[in-house]
């Protein structure tokens, strides 16, 4: 016999308990004790907890643990050497006493300068791999007039290279002073330097390289990844033998993969063009407003590495939440639905006894 024949024969005999087992079964559910809620093992010591109480344990913890990741990375980032190092040299400083050669003096061992004193070894971007670059130069002119000229020069130096001029902050009192920020390219950027060094008596100088090419190789392997998955998931809604409820769901997946597609083509643009051109902060002082600007200790670069982190896991957790929210949202409605048919089932079942 078939599950509907034996569904039916149990329906049409309609058997019915003795009045003796119903007792039984009344008196078994009035002296049990009421459900508990589920609970679930601790790895450690076995005590049973609430898993909503687990959660709220859970939460904490993997926030502490990415705090504690970027941390350590920050520090790590922070005090190591690579490409990511600061190179910062003062236009008057020498060697320390302990680094010198036998029989060497100070005036030896320091660095070799021009005639401004600006520094010839500054590093230079690798050919051919896309770097973020950028450089903070202090250059002392003699008086405010000087300031005056050093000021537009450099602004011709930067058109002049094919960058140009994010702000310009021009002051003169007692003291004159001027700050810039200029952008230029990036395959121009030791150019710049040592034009705008050349405007007057170096007093600081700092330049900072990231690389970014295997940045930019995983965005466009994953470009190419999504729009794979996209024509796949197209080509599986062009068949005419899908379910509403599979059509439903593959029309949810090319959604997410076109939203996630947007957004790493957007952030690949980013970083393409953030590698195009570097970045130069001029700071021009007169001499009696010269000061050297204080260089990033280890600290402060292990700060700025954990909050970059810190950046890129949220990020992370935006897409995953872009990415699996439609997800969710059509397993759950699947879900819904399955447990309703059996729940109406199973009542119709229990009325038709």
């Amino acid at each position: 016999m078939t599950s509907a024949e034996i569904l039916a024969h149990l329906q049409a005999a309609r058997p019915v308990a003795p009045d003796r087992l119903r007792s039984r079964v009344d008196a078994i559910a009035a002296t049990e004790p009421p459900p508990r809620r589920a609970r679930v093992r601790l790895p450690i010591g076995g005590r049973p907890v609430p898993r909503r109480r687990t959660l709220w344990v859970a939460l904490p913890a993997a926030a502490v643990l990415a705090v504690a990741t970027a941390g350590t990375i920050g520090l790590l980032e922070g005090g190591g050497s690579g490409s990511g190092d600061l190179f910062a040299t003062g236009g008057r400083d020498a060697a320390p006493a302990d680094a010198l050669e036998p029989g060497q003096d100070a005036a030896a061992a320091a660095p070799a300068t021009g005639a401004t004193g600006a520094v010839e070894a500054a590093p230079a971007p690798t050919p051919g791999r896309a770097q973020r670059v950028s450089a903070t130069l202090t250059v002392r002119v003699p008086d405010v007039d000087a300031l005056s000229g050093a000021t537009q020069e450099a602004l011709d130096v930067t058109r002049s290279l094919g960058g140009y001029v994010v702000s310009v902050s021009y002051a003169t009192a007692d003291d004159g002073s001027a700050s810039l920020v200029l952008r230029v390219p990036t395959e121009a950027v030791q150019d710049a330097i040592t034009r705008l060094s050349s405007l007057g008596t170096i007093v600081a100088q700092q330049v900072q390289i990231d690389d970014l090419q295997e940045q930019i190789d995983a965005l466009a392997r994953r470009v190419t990844a999504l729009r794979t998955r996209i024509a796949r998931l197209s080509a599986q809604l062009a068949s005419s033998d899908l379910t509403a409820e599979q059509r439903a769901t593959l029309t949810a997946r090319r959604a997410a993969a076109r939203d996630e597609l947007a957004a790493v083509t957007a952030e690949r643009r980013a970083r393409t063009s953030e590698a195009k051109l570097a970045t130069v902060q001029l700071a021009l002082v007169t001499e009696q407003g010269a000061v050297v600007p204080p260089t990033p200790s280890r600290i402060d670069r292990a700060l700025g590495a954990a909050g970059r982190i810190l950046a890129w896991e949220a990020s992370v957790l935006l897409y995953a939440l872009v990415l699996l929210g439609p997800l969710a949202l059509v397993a759950g409605a699947v879900w819904g639905s399955h447990r309703a048919l059996r729940r109406h089932e199973r009542d119709r079942l229990l009325d038709a006894s």
